[in-house]
């Protein structure tokens, strides 16, 4: 809902800002995402719903949990929808710059819904998946779909980079991180007088 108001502030404002909604395919079962689409709707308001449908609803398959066709469902309210490969960069790319334009021009929200796939767990606890998804899933996902490696290819065939400029991009990266990680190690623990500094509630 927080998105949907959002859209509603800016399009009052008139500042030609846009909201995006980012949720998974576990959000199509929660009521408030059809209020808000119907509303976002009647009104014409410059948002965009993301639906991550990365085949899992926390612990449990899409199949176990999701009824009829997902893009019947925002289809239902008259919001235009579409449907695109979530390992794609560009292809998604391509899809929220039409999605943009079309709130920006006052036609009202879109619906993208990216077809991905969550290469770890639900939450940090989530380890061992093995209980609703094999291993060699995961594996088959992370070596032939993953996002990056995808368009590090197309960037590689089409000429648009080299192998050598992805080396050297990943070792910066990750000296970058290392560095960031023994700052953090190195730092005091904040001072226990600071718990409730800024909180009002």
């Amino acid at each position: 809902g927080i998105a949907t108001g959002a859209a509603l502030s800016a399009q009052r404002r008139g500042s030609g800002q846009v909201a995006v909604c980012f949720f998974g395919e576990g959000a199509l079962g929660q009521g408030i995402l059809y209020e808000v689409m119907n509303i976002a709707a009647l009104w014409r308001l410059p948002v965009i719903y993301v639906c991550e449908n990365n085949l899992y609803s926390e612990y449990t398959s899409v199949r176990e949990t999701t009824a009829g066709s997902m893009r019947a469902r925002p289809e239902a309210f008259g919001i235009p929808t579409e449907e695109v490969d979530g390992q794609e960069v560009r292809a998604v790319l391509a899809a929220a710059a039409r999605a943009v334009a079309r709130a920006r021009a006052g036609e009202g929200p879109s619906f993208l819904l990216c077809h991905t796939y969550r290469f770890h767990g639900h939450h940090v606890g989530d380890v061992n998946r093995a209980y609703y998804r094999s291993k060699d899933e995961e594996e088959r996902w992370r070596t032939s779909r993953d996002p990056l490696r995808l368009l590090a290819g197309w960037l590689l065939e089409t000429g648009q980079a080299r192998a050598a400029d992805f080396e050297r991009l990943e070792a910066e990266i990750r000296a970058e991180v290392e560095a960031a990680e023994q700052s953090a190690l190195a730092a005091p623990f904040p001072d226990p007088s600071e718990v409730t500094l800024h909180v009002y509630a």
